[in-house]
């Protein structure tokens, strides 16, 4: 029961954070799923919900003008996704859980620590992006931070502009990524039960974030996101 009780309590707060800042959903779930269920089971759930949840967020924030951005991204994401899912094949689940746990710590750390993005906007930067991006999205499902970092270099984008980069990328990526779980038969009978029981407290957390995200600065709701990410990271290193 209270197993169940925590993975409700999971997706409620993913759906929460995803509406607030356009990314978080997967960075959560990835920090607390691999406590209730194996990575075999919770990395293809992660890719079924984050695709469900960034493509709602991207359609209700849609702004214009993104596609100089996107292109790139989506180029690089091209490589990038293919070798994610390539690695997942060979890969033990304690590295998975070790390598996890340290990207969490990595990514929360140069946000926190950092206030523009390693890698400035631009054909050449978002293709880089785009690959690493899309090479962590296929394997961990965390990719949310990196382009979160990458949109926030171009000061020019509005906050809701940055919002609909980053789920735009996420959402579109999402669907070669559930794809390539699909075709390698990681997407199974059990996952899709999983996924039924989450979609309610996913909706729930999308409605209550839509409302908060009139009221509260997304900047606390970032930083309390990214601390709870780095204390999972944290805690899937001695897992």
């Amino acid at each position: 029961m209270v197993q169940y009780l925590l993975f409700a309590i999971a997706f409620l707060i993913a759906g929460v954070g995803v509406e607030l800042i356009g990314f978080g959903i997967s960075a959560i779930l990835m920090s607390l799923l691999p406590f209730i269920l194996p990575l075999s089971t919770a990395i293809p759930l992660v890719a079924v919900i984050s695709l469900v949840a960034t493509g709602i967020v991207a359609i209700k924030t849609k702004t214009h003008n993104l596609s100089p951005h996107l292109i790139p991204l989506f180029a690089g994401a091209f490589v990038g996704v293919p070798l994610g899912i390539l690695f997942l094949g060979y890969a033990q689940e304690e590295t998975l859980s070790l390598i996890l746990g340290v990207v969490l710590i990595v990514y929360v750390l140069y946000n926190f620590f950092s206030k523009e993005s390693f890698l400035k906007m631009g054909n050449v930067g978002g293709f880089i992006m785009g690959s690493i991006a899309g090479f962590f999205g296929a394997s961990f499902n965390v990719n949310g931070p990196l382009i979160g970092l990458y949109s926030i270099a171009n000061e020019n984008l509005s906050k809701h502009e940055n919002k609909d980069l980053v789920a735009t990328y996420m959402g579109i990526t999402g669907v070669f990524v559930v794809v390539g779980h699909l075709l390698s038969g990681r997407i199974t009978g059990e996952v899709l039960r999983y996924v039924l029981f989450a979609l309610p407290c996913l909706f729930l957390g999308l409605f209550l974030g839509t409302e908060l995200f009139k009221k509260v600065s997304p900047i606390w709701i970032e930083r309390a996101i990214y601390a709870f990410v780095f204390i999972a990271g944290v805690s899937l290193l001695f897992k």
